[in-house]
């Protein structure tokens, strides 16, 4: 039996994702797999490439041969761990900042608060209104 590591297409159409499975080279490109060791997201800017480098290499150890795709992605996040750079965007990162908004200016002084009632009127509370002759 043959094993492989290579790329499981998931996701919408136009919208690829892909784990990075360890396989039987027997079976189809979509189905069973031993193990699953990472991701790969191409649609973010950077694009996300998460792998699991001690099992990979455990598994390349063990005699599974990488896929041209997984291979070149396991060089790609080799270098992005050497360089320091983060291996993901950070999880707000595609969002656009919502613009901060001036706190509304003051006005001066609020008039004095009235009961609300006009002088002679008959509103007041307790005063009762006669209709006039």
């Amino acid at each position: 039996m043959a094993v492989v590591i290579r790329l499981q297409r998931a996701g919408a159409r136009n919208r690829p994702f892909y784990r990075v499975v360890v396989a039987d080279s027997r079976r189809a490109r979509d189905g069973a797999f031993i193990e699953k060791v990472g991701y790969y997201d191409p649609i973010p800017d950077p694009d996300v490439i998460s792998l699991d480098h001690a099992r990979v290499s455990g598994w390349i150890g063990k005699g599974a041969q990488p896929s041209e795709a997984v291979r070149h992605l396991i060089r790609r996040s080799a270098k992005r761990m050497a360089a320091g750079a983060p291996l993901a965007a950070p999880a707000g990162a595609a969002a656009v900042p919502k613009p901060v908004e001036a706190p509304p200016e003051a006005a001066g002084p609020e008039p004095a608060a009235s009961a609300g009632v006009e002088a002679g009127t008959g509103d007041a509370p307790g005063e009762e209104t006669s209709p006039e002759v």
